[in-house]
């Protein structure tokens, strides 16, 4: 989003849980649901655990709600059709059954590499200074866009790291290559 309102489209509040943040922000397509453009409010919490709000907390959750949707909606109105015809419209469609293999294909080839590359993944995630100098520092090492890092590191699975997931990993790369 470009951003003509001077005040973002974002909150975020504590939770019950001490020291974790609920994280409120609009969004101009929900990454959720294949990118249907449209003002959304996406919620997260500071450490990608449940969030547990206090019942005492619920008028202040709604209100920003509230403050992050109408926040949102005003940027959309101003911003909404030229931010569709720029990204949206020339993104690929996550819907598609080619972007779809494709997808997984990178996925399963990331995970490879990152089990090939374990050990100095792990000491360069360690020795960072911040989670930017990780994004590169592993992005480099294993010859990938940062963005690929970032999306697929964030979420990763160590699990997927077994002998039985690397055989399986294997097997799926194999069958989608075929398809």
């Amino acid at each position: 989003m470009t951003g003509h309102d001077e005040v973002p489209a974002l909150a975020d509040l504590g939770t019950g849980i001490l020291g974790q943040r609920l994280i409120l922000e609009g969004w101009f397509a929900s990454h959720a649901d294949g990118g249907t453009p449209g003002p959304h409010v996406h919620l997260r919490t500071s450490d990608r655990r449940d969030a547990v709000v206090r019942t005492d907390q619920i008028p202040e959750l709604i209100a920003a709600l509230t403050q992050v949707a109408e926040r949102i909606e005003r940027l959309w109105d101003t911003d909404g059709e030229e931010y569709t015809e720029t990204v949206i419209r020339h993104s690929p469609d996550p819907n598609d059954p080619a972007w779809i293999r494709d997808n997984q294909i990178q996925h399963l080839e990331l995970t490879d590499l990152i089990a090939a590359n374990l050990p100095e993944v792990a000491r360069l995630l360690l020795e960072a200074d911040s989670t930017d100098d990780a994004l590169t520092s592993v992005a480099v090492l294993l010859g990938v866009d940062e963005a690929d890092v970032l999306v697929r590191l964030a979420n990763f699975d160590l699990l997927s790291m077994t002998r039985a997931a690397a055989e399986r990993r294997v097997s799926m790369l194999a069958q989608l290559r075929r398809e």
